[in-house]
């Protein structure tokens, strides 16, 4: 069982949880400027909470491919004011999702119950320069605060690439049998985050992974991870799937990200299959229908 705010999540795989997304952006590739006015962001989140969502997820900078970075501050500013409202008027969880450790600090500090860091704990890995930037890293501050993480894998971090040397990739840490296995490489790279986690002080049971659908991977690559989600089942994590609207869908089916809701509940059912605790969706209603239906058969 994992306490997220005022609730208790069961991680048995016998439910899906749903994570409701709240863009605060106004580049996400999806609904990007849909809720920046305060006004929307509010009625959109009772929305959410109204067709079933368990758990709202904000994020304040986009993370699209080819996304434009915002400083600390500005991202900071975007969420907090959201953040604030949303614990005020709404009994749910908030998930922030910020790579930004300071970003997290401040939201934190403010009453949000989970955060969702995109590079698992490891950006530093990729940008040691941050480091020098900042009091704490992402780690650190979620030891701070004691709590729990969703932990995303990000290909740009263990990848193959030609340009490493053999002593590039010794001190990565990747296996030599998961450069080329986009399935194993997720894995591995879990595991390191699950790593930085412990080193940290965050106990494990405070963790949910994400296999990171659309971070850095390729079109097949993506398709492998969707086909194999049940691998990720033996890392002993709750697990999360963040699939919703993504390219995978739309470069398969040839679709715009208004069309791609049908993929979107295939992913969703795809990750019930696997055991997964929860997925990170646009639309809430249709999500929750599909996953009820779901439930509903395989009890049977």
């Amino acid at each position: 069982m994992l306490r997220i705010g005022k609730r208790d999540f069961r991680e048995n795989g016998d439910h899906v949880y749903i994570m409701g997304i709240l863009n605060l952006t106004p580049d996400s590739f999806s609904d990007g400027g849909r809720f920046l006015d305060y006004d929307a962001s509010m009625r959109h989140t009772e929305e959410m909470i109204r067709d079933g969502a368990d758990i709202v997820d904000l994020g304040a900078e986009s993370t699209k491919p080819g996304f434009l970075p915002v400083s600390a501050e500005e991202e900071t500013e975007r969420l907090i004011k959201v953040l604030r409202a949303v614990r005020k008027n709404f009994d749910i969880p908030i998930s922030v999702d910020t790579y930004k450790a300071e970003v997290m600090d401040a939201a934190f500090a403010e009453g949000a119950d989970l955060g969702n860091d995109i590079w698992g704990l490891r950006y530093e890995e990729l940008h040691p320069e941050a480091a020098e930037h900042q009091l704490l890293t992402m780690a650190e501050v979620a030891a701070k605060y004691k709590k729990p993480m969703v932990l995303m894998h990000n290909d740009l971090l263990d990848r193959s690439q030609e340009a490493r040397t053999e002593e590039q990739w010794t001190r990565s840490g990747v296996p030599r049998n998961a450069r080329e296995d986009v399935v194993l490489r997720v894995s591995e790279g879990l595991k390191r985050s699950m790593e930085t986690a412990e080193e940290a002080g965050i106990d494990k049971d405070r963790l949910i992974l994400d296999p990171g659908v659309g971070f850095a991977k390729t079109l097949e690559e993506n398709q492998r991870v969707l086909a194999n989600l049940s691998s990720f089942g033996t890392l002993g994590c709750g697990l999360l799937l963040g699939a919703s609207r993504k390219s995978v869908i739309g470069d398969t089916l040839h679709l715009p990200p208004e069309e791609r809701e049908e993929g979107t509940l295939v992913t969703s059912i795809l990750a019930a299959e696997a055991g997964f605790c929860f997925v990170r969706v646009h639309d809430v209603k249709k999500n929750r229908r599909a996953l009820d239906f779901y439930e509903r058969i395989r009890g049977m």
